[in-house]
Formats: C-alpha cells, structure tokens, sequence
C-alpha cells in the first residue's frame, strides 16, 4: 500500500491529464492581494435580490412550508451566484470580459447569506403567528383544554406587544379563520407592535453580527478553523477555479448525480405513476423484543450535500459526527433494556451539559485573546485591526448597547423580570456560539440547539419558581427566537471569513450585513401581513398550519404544570458536560485521538439530527477515509471535484424545484430540510 503522503499508486490509474491540471490549478497558492471593495452595482444587485428573496420566502414557508434560505449554505444565497458565474463565462465568451469580478460575486453572496433565515424559521415563520396565537387561543372556544383549568394568560401579555387582545376582533380572529369578503387588511393595528418588535430584533441581530466580529480573529487567524461551507461560494466566484472545475468530468458526473435523482422524485410527486427514488430508506422492523426493538426503522437517508460536505470536513470531525450518533442509538437499547422508554429527554440534558461545557473549555483557550482584546478596547488601541469589521472599542461598545437593550426591552416592553432576562439571553448566546463552532468547524449544514429556553428553565427551575408572568413573557420572546436551523451569528462569521478569503474589506461586507439584515425585516412586515390575512392559517403549509395552537398549548402546559425534571436528568446534564470535557482534554494531550467533542454534544441534541444525516456523514467519511488511506492527498484533490460537483448539483436542482412546487404544489415538500 502506498504512502498518504506520497500519491503512489494513484499514477497509471487516472490517466485523464485534464484532470490533474484541474488540480495543479486548485492547489495553487493565490498570491496576497490589497482589499478590495465590493462595486455599487453589485450591492445594488445584492440588496435587490435581498427583497426579492425575502418576499419570495415569506409566500414560500408559509404557503408551501419549503424553506429557501434553511441552513448555513442556504440555496437562495449560492444559487443566484452559481447563475452569475455562469452569466460571466458566456460573458467573456461572447465580449472578451466577465460581468463581475470576484469581489462582487462575493459580496452578493455575503448579502444574501445572512438575511437567509429571516422570511423563514428565524423570524418570518414565529413573529406574526406568534403575536396572533396567545390571543386567539386565549378562551375555551378555540383551546378547549382551557376548561381544565382556571388560567388566563391575557392579563399578562401587554397591550404594545401584540395588535389586539380581542380573540374575536378580526385583527386576531381573521388570520385564523379567513378574511370576510370586502374586508380590509387591519394595517393600523400592526403599526405599534411590529415598531416594537422590530427594535427588539435589529437590537439582537446586530449583536449576533458583533459577536462574530469579534470570534472571528480569534477562530480564523489562531485557531484557523476550516470554515468548509465557506470555501463552497469562494470557489464559485473565481473565475479561474471555476472554469478548471468545469472542464472536469467528475464535476460534472457528481453535479448530475442529485440532479437526476431529485428530477426523478419530482417526477414522481407529480405523477404518482411515475417510478419513485427512495432516498429516505430505512432497514424496517428488524427486531421483535426488547431493548433491540428501539432500532427498528434505522434510517439511511441520502443528503447529497451533506456527503459532499464531509469530505471537506477534517476526518476526525466527520468520524465523530457519526459514531456518536451510533453511541446515542445504543444508550437507546441500554436504557430499553433497563425498562426505561423516556429515551430523548435525558440525551438532550447530555446535549445540553456539552454545549455549556464546550463553551466554557473555548473561553478557556481564548483567554489571552480576549484579555488582549478588551485591553485594546479600553485603551482605545487599535492594534492589529488591519481588515477588521470595526475596532475594539466600538465592538465593545456595540455588544454592550446591543445585549443590553434586548435584556432592557425584554423588561420594560414584555415585563419579564431582570434575572429571567439576563438568564434567558445568556443561554440563548452561548448556545448560538457553539452552533456557530459546529458550522465553522465541523461545516454543519443545518444544526438544532437541544430544545427551547423556556422548556430548558421549565425543566430545571419548575413552574412555581419562574412564576406566571415571567413564563408568559418568556414565551413571548423564546417563541420567536428558539430556531437555531438557521443564525445570524453563523453566517456572519462566514461572510466575514469569505471577506477575509477574498481579500474584501470587512468593514464594508459587515456594513453590508447589517443592511441586508435590515432591509429584510422591513420587507417581511408587508408581506407576511398580507399573506396571513389573505391566506387563513388552516390553508397554509403543514407547520405553519400547526405552529400557532402549538405555542399556545405549550404556554398552557407551563402555565398548569410542574414540568421540573427527575434527579436523573440532572444526572445527564452533568455526565454530557464531563463526558465533553474529557474528549476536549484528551484531545489536547493525544493529536491521534479520534473523537471529537462537537460530535457528541450534537449527536444528542434533537433526535432527528442524527437519524436524518447521520448516514450521510458517514458515507461523506468514509469516502474521504479510503481516498486518504489509498492515495493521500494528491487523491483527495483528484475526487475533490466530484464532491463539488455533487454539493452544487443539490443547489441547483433543489432550488429550481422549490421554485416549480411554488407554482405547481403538491401535498408533500420538496426536500426535508
């Protein structure tokens, strides 16, 4: 067997020469190049495709519930840039010269990229059904479960926040139950809460953009953490790559591989007779008894990008992404066999316990930095801020206003008590740090933080300790802010790392951010408005259909139970932090040991993370374990474009498709996230 180092063995078996010019062509160092700033024609382009997307995505996740923007490398974002990448060589074919450069391709994706949640599950999805639901289903007439118990939560929602607190006013009633003919858009009732509500928003968004400001030199330039999903968009706006990828054929071979599987299942939603393609199998009812009956319907769902993605990811990550989810699956089967059923509650408590633990292990490694950077901030130094967004102090300064107007708003425009609000946005914030670690890291797709805040504190503080208008005021706010399948602070980092790759000026790609971020909001206020009241709630796509009577079953739950958890789940929660700390530790002490801790802490976070991708990521490893085993990573290079290929193919066909089942729907999704 040949040496990974050495690429033997791979010479003799790949005759095709373009190909190894494509690599040559990759692998060659780019030359250091003087910042460069991104043209008005391209912001002017971007913040028009920023509307243009954020209407689009309102109609689409609430009417269709297909999420254009879902993930940290959204499609909305690449594929408009895949398509003026494409526009530049038929430009340069046709007139000698490309119609953007690189900065400007990038600077559009950067745009794009972090407003991507906001018509969606980051914002669009939970502020405007979530300002309706509390209300409306405030009386026994709509919640018959109200007739169970003496509560009325109305006394303390405050009137600024929401429209109307009449459940049979039409401000409320006609969102669930359809407009009356020749009735009117109740406009005016908007006006005060959406005003409210969008201070709140802009407020925490901005602190998202200064907290990966401020993470970035830290994971970039020291750490030097991969950021695998950025390198997708970077390769795509250089013209040069780009065309030495495209005139490979295993580009093109894993392009066409999700494109006609996913052409095929279209197919056959539309035309039922039409043969399907199976990428969700699962190996069915294997087993009769218990404990190893809770491994019936072990699922193998096939995600293109998530394959393609993993061979970008270090081995190690990919490695433990997998075998803890295969860990979790068998702690299923222990606690079966130990009579237990309740198997997720106490998997999400070791979840939780690895994510604080995490946190405070990466505090640890960054103490210098950031005892320099507050020092800096201080002094009114600026040190090496050469590319940096903003300086010390004006990051400081930003993180300060920012965080604390959201936990001053919380107290004075929803009532939630001080210690509540400080708690609340603490775990909020460090749980979004760490998934922002899970995308920069490990190139996460799509991440979910283990439950709601409010279900977390319901759990370890119990209902008679937070009190009934702190838990109402923390559903107000928790509600609309728990969604982590998509974050700002993840996609900021990663514009600000595509800036620092492109050689862009940050400061410039973070003003841009904040804009785009900006705009979308405004933008989502008119449009969802008219699709709520113009589309009853019953008509709309399966969870949006859902999400309303949710929210107000789970405040009700609260508000009537004592959902505090059994000493054994505090049990878990201490386990996942040690458990996180031993594999941080022996990481540092051993380079060959194999696991890594984001792999756990993420493997048990929500149950449906590991049975959706984690057969994905370990085909993705595997893949990327044998080419290394074999032939090294002059190999690697040489099935680089293959993987490439296959993640942009999803974009495309994925997109295109959501596109058709906007005009054209069926009963079912496109894709599932």
């Amino acid at each position: 067997m040949p040496h990974q180092g050495t690429g033997k063995g791979v010479k003799g078996h790949f005759p095709a020469r373009s190909i190894m010019r494509t690599w040559s062509v990759l692998t060659a160092e780019r030359p250091m190049v003087a910042v460069e700033r991104v043209t008005w024609k391209a912001i002017a382009i971007g913040l028009a495709l920023v509307i243009g997307i954020t209407v689009a995505g309102c109609f689409s996740a609430f009417l269709r519930y297909d999420l254009i923007g879902t993930g940290h490398l959204p499609r909305c974002a690449l594929f408009p840039v895949m398509v003026l990448a494409a526009l530049n060589g038929v430009s340069k074919w046709l007139f000698g010269k490309p119609l953007f450069t690189r900065a400007e391709l990038l600077g559009i994706y950067c745009t794009i990229l972090i407003m991507t949640g906001i018509p969606g599950q980051q914002y669009a999805d939970y502020l405007y059904l979530g300002l309706i639901a509390p209300i409306y289903f405030a009386t026994p007439r709509n919640l018959p479960a109200l007739l169970q118990y003496d509560i009325n939560w109305l006394p303390y929602i405050p009137d600024w926040l929401v429209p109307s607190k009449d459940p049979r006013s039409g401000v409320i009633a006609w969102v669930m139950e359809g407009m009356p003919e020749g009735a009117h858009i109740p406009w005016q009732a908007w006006v005060m809460p959406l005003a409210i509500w969008t201070v709140f928003f802009v407020a925490l968004f901005t602190a998202h953009l200064v907290i990966a400001a401020i993470l970035r030199r830290q994971w970039a330039d020291n750490e030097k953490l991969t950021f695998p999903l950025a390198q997708i968009p970077v390769e795509v706006a250089d013209e040069r790559r780009l065309v030495a990828v495209a005139r490979n054929p295993l580009f093109w071979f894993g392009f066409l591989i999700p494109t006609v599987i996913y052409i095929l299942r279209a197919l056959h939603l539309y035309y039922p007779t039409f043969p399907n393609v199976n990428i969700y199998p699962n190996w069915g009812a294997l087993f009769q008894n218990r404990p190893w009956d809770v491994l019936n319907y072990m699922p193998f769902n096939l995600y293109f990008d998530m394959i393609g993605i993993t061979y970008f990811v270090a081995t190690d990550v990919g490695f433990s992404f997998w075998f803890f989810w295969v860990v979790r699956r068998l702690q299923m089967v222990v606690r079966s066999a130990m009579g237990l059923s309740d198997h997720q509650p106490p998997m999400e408590q070791q979840s939780i316990g690895g994510l604080f633990a995490l946190f405070l292990m990466h505090a640890y490694i960054a103490r210098h930095y950031f005892r320099d950077f507050f020092r800096r901030a201080l002094k009114g130094e600026r040190g090496e801020t050469d590319g940096e967004p903003l300086p010390p102090r004006t990051l400081t300064l930003l993180l300060l206003l920012t965080v604390g107007g959201v936990i001053v708003w919380s107290v004075v425009a929803a009532r939630l008590a001080l210690l509540w609000a400080v708690l609340l946005f603490a775990v909020h914030f460090i749980w979004r740090i760490m998934l922002t670690r899970m995308v920069a890291e490990a190139g996460l797709f799509v991440f979910w933080t283990p439950i709601p805040i409010t279900n977390f504190f319901m759990r370890v503080f119990g209902r008679d300790l937070i009190g009934a208008p702190n838990i109402v005021a923390m559903n107000m706010i928790g509600s609309k802010i728990s969604d982590s399948a998509t974050d700002v602070t993840a996609q900021a980092l990663q514009g600000l790392k595509i800036a620092q790759l492109g050689g862009l000026s940050q400061r410039q790609i973070f003003g841009l951010m904040w804009t785009s971020l900006f705009i979308s909001i405004l933008t989502c206020h008119p449009t969802c408005l008219h699709i709520i009241y113009t589309t009853a709630v019953p008509k709309m796509g399966w969870w949006t259909r859902n999400y309303p009577r949710g929210m107000a079953t789970t405040m009700l739950t609260q508000l009537a139970q004592d959902l505090r958890m059994p000493t054994a789940y505090y049990i878990h929660l201490l386990a996942g932090a040690l458990v996180t700390m031993a594999l941080t530790w022996l990481r540092w002490q051993f380079l060959w040991f194999p696991f890594h801790p984001l792999g756990y802490a993420a493997s048990n976070a929500v149950s449906w993370f590991g049975d959706r991708y984690g057969f994905s990521i370990f085909l993705g490893w595997v893949a990327k374990a044998l080419v290394m085993w074999f032939g090294g990573i002059r190999l690697w290079h040489f099935f680089r474009p293959f993987m490439l290929g296959m993640v942009l193919g999803n974009t495309a066909v994925l997109f295109v498709l959501l596109l058709v089942h906007f005009f054209f729907p069926t009963n079912e999704v496109v894709v599932i996230e």
